[in-house]
């Protein structure tokens, strides 16, 4: 599945951030389907945005075919790959206040893999 992102930033980004993109089951933080790239296929670095300007940036999502079937959560956010780890961008909340290093964007149905059912 694709999964299309649009990012404005607010004033410049000094850093180059990773986004990712994982189907996860929340439970046990398993990753399903994941993607980790830079903005735009690694060629728009976050570094190089103009503020106000609109940044669509589209991830493919492909899920294992031995994922057990079950409601998974699609969740989105930011990091950088330093040689210490990889430090996730913390939320702002809206009074200021700093929230998760994720945003959940929805639910995610995972059917049984018909083709691997076949003898």
């Amino acid at each position: 599945a694709e999964l299309t992102l649009y990012w404005r930033a607010l004033r410049p980004v000094e850093r180059d951030y990773v986004v990712f993109a994982h189907v996860i089951n929340p439970a046990t933080w398993t990753i399903y389907a994941g993607s980790d790239a830079q903005p735009v296929g690694w060629t728009r670095p976050t570094s190089t945005w103009e503020p106000g300007e609109l940044i669509a940036d589209t991830h493919t999502l492909i899920v294992d075919p031995e994922t057990p079937p079950a409601i998974y959560e699609l969740e989105i956010g930011l990091y950088l790959q330093e040689p210490a780890g990889f430090p996730r961008l913390r939320i702002v909340n809206a009074d200021g206040g700093m929230s998760n290093d994720f945003a959940y964007l929805t639910r995610v149905r995972v059917l049984p893999n018909s083709a691997a059912a076949i003898p």
